[in-house]
């Protein structure tokens, strides 16, 4: 059992929430990805007050793109951020019956909102997609986490220009290059830091979830979906834009490191190929990345989903970090990659839902399940 009481803060253009809607404040929803933007929605009781209006309309403070941040604490003594967002949308359900009337105010992170708000075109002559990262994420004072990537595009072969929005481009970047593309505050500091790398499956996990596993069981319920036949290993060919010829790219492989005993790809016999046609690549190199790139992406057949008491695991579970799982049988226990967590906190309530891959299945051994930091109740 923690020892530090939990709970949760809301600040509105860098303020504390007001406290009338504090009172008004039923639900936060957050719900935190990679790939795409994170969002939040506040949900709200609504009443009237003394003059006809609804009491939580009546001080207009929820404008378009005013800062919202999301804090969190779940049994460690320091709040820990889930989101940094701007508002996007408000929408307001009306009713005749006294006390149902509902605000819903939906906002997304900086990926969703600043990032897609402005579109101008822009050439990044001689740079590879991990500059052009870069310097986007620098645009807006993030900072940036990026893994560096080779120089495929040079000004001889052809010029990346951009003609689309920030947050459009990065992710057509991270795509052909296997990577992955999110924005998310450091817990403690706070700060949004841009990401741009592949996918940390290396890093030490960031936790133990179990089911069914007595007093320290902090999974209400946990699925896994094996699809077999997904995996497929990539043959395609690449034109030299100077001699024409056909240059074959080959993946039998992927590019990630197995997240368990037996990877997903070996275990197809005789194993199925794809040949993509119309890559749209710019020089064999960068046909070469593609064809990895989509090997590797078919090879996370492995998904998974189930709903974490936030209360136990004692902090949020963070998308873009492993996790270990137990309880759920020796082939689907192990490690898992998580892809997007939503956050359901009330008064007396925090839930956590995730979703997770995998690349193989089976146990490897090498698994350590210990978590100093979850509760035991």
């Amino acid at each position: 059992m923690s020892f530090f009481p939990s709970f949760f803060v809301v600040q509105v253009a860098f303020a504390p929430l007001p406290v009338i809607f504090m009172q008004a404040l039923r639900q936060i929803e957050v719900e935190t990805s990679i790939g795409q933007a994170s969002i939040f929605r506040l949900h709200f009781d609504l009443s009237r007050n003394s003059f006809g209006d609804f009491d939580a309309l009546a001080i207009d403070i929820f404008r378009p793109l005013v800062p919202i941040t999301i804090r969190v604490a779940a049994g460690l003594p320091v709040p820990q951020t889930l989101i940094n967002g701007y508002i996007k949308d408000a929408k307001v359900s009306a009713s005749n019956t006294p006390g149902s009337s509902t605000l819903e105010v939906v906002g997304m992170d900086a990926l969703g909102t600043l990032m897609s708000h402005i579109q101008q075109p822009f050439p990044w002559p001689n740079s590879p997609d991990s500059v052009v990262a870069t310097a986007i994420f620098g645009k807006y004072g993030l900072i940036p986490v990026v893994i560096p990537t080779p120089p495929t595009r040079t000004v001889l072969d052809t010029t990346t220009t951009q003609r689309s929005h920030d947050a459009q481009i990065l992710m057509e970047m991270a795509e052909r290059n296997s990577y992955e593309v999110f924005v998310q505050p450091d817990p403690i500091a706070g700060l949004d830091i841009g990401h741009f790398h592949p996918p940390f499956t290396t890093v030490p996990p960031q936790g133990v979830l179990s089911i069914d596993f007595g007093s320290q069981t902090n999974l209400n319920s946990f699925t896994v979906s094996n699809d077999m036949l997904q995996p497929a290993g990539v043959v395609s060919v690449a034109v030299d834009p100077l001699t024409r010829a056909p240059i074959p790219a080959i993946a039998p492989v992927s590019t990630d490191i197995p997240m368990g005993l037996e990877p997903s790809l070996n275990r197809i016999i005789p194993p199925p190929i794809d040949r993509p046609a119309g890559t749209d690549a710019a020089n064999p190199a960068e046909a070469q990345f593609r064809a990895l790139s989509k090997a590797t992406e078919s090879s996370r057949n492995v998904q998974a989903n189930g709903e974490v008491d936030g209360i136990k695991f004692n902090r949020p579970l963070l998308a873009g970090l492993p996790v270990l799982v137990r309880g759920a049988g020796r082939q689907n226990s192990g490690l898992y990659y998580v892809t997007s967590v939503n956050h359901r906190i009330s008064r007396d309530d925090y839930t956590q839902s995730f979703t997770a891959y995998r690349n193989a299945v089976g146990l490897t051994g090498a698994e350590i399940f210990i978590d100093p930091l979850s509760a035991v109740v």
